[in-house]
């Protein structure tokens, strides 16, 4: 019997420790291969669950990056509004006015940096997070649980599901406990597509 439980064990360490290395391997290949990324657009919905929401609210539109610093996140459903986060400067439109500030709030910078960092994968080698990687059908799953206590309060894990070919995020899944959670699913992706300069002014 203690032979027995004992081959198990190994089994399953065996089995952690090839995630664990898959899940490495696939952070470094993620990385070089965002090296030659100029550029990302994508459509987006993003569903937030909440303990204190009837119904997931569920909003649509467009994600822009363009190397090394630019993003735009434009919501177009179900009403439209916009920001614009360059590296020293914060574009927003609320639905009825447009507001420039020079220089980025707290908010904004984490907002810039975990944008980025979750896209190029630097994130994964971020010791601020415990990981798990599980490889699916050419998905890999990855489970970020911060190790700092006073940020798990406020973010209990994140999940990322990435396609194991063309290397894009599909899904970035933030829980801030078990009832409330954002969700934002990427589609119809296009690399090093050319974006107008106007979309970041």
């Amino acid at each position: 019997m203690r032979l027995t439980i004992s081959i198990l064990l190994v089994f399953v360490l065996s089995i952690a420790a090839f995630g664990q290395q898959a899940g490495a391997d696939f952070a470094i290949r993620l990385q070089n291969h965002y090296g030659s990324v100029n550029s990302i657009t994508a459509d987006f919905t993003q569903l937030k669950q909440s303990a204190l929401f009837d119904a997931p609210l569920i909003s649509k539109g467009l994600f822009y990056f363009e190397s090394p610093d630019k993003i735009r996140w434009e919501q177009q459903e179900p009403s439209a509004s916009y920001f614009v986060i360059t590296k020293d400067q914060v574009i927003q439109y609320d639905g009825e006015s447009v507001k420039k500030s020079s220089g980025l709030n707290m908010q904004m910078s984490i907002f810039r940096q975990f944008i980025m960092s979750t896209i190029d994968g630097s994130i994964l080698s971020d010791k601020a997070f415990d990981k798990e990687y599980q490889s699916t059908n050419g998905k890999m799953y990855i489970t970020l649980m911060p190790l700092d206590k006073r940020m798990a309060k406020r973010l209990q894990k994140i999940e990322l599901k990435f396609d194991e070919k063309s290397l894009l995020l599909d899904q970035l899944k933030m829980f801030e406990n078990a009832d409330d959670f954002t969700e934002i699913t990427f589609t119809d992706q296009k690399v090093n597509a050319e974006i107008p300069p106007a979309i970041f002014q």
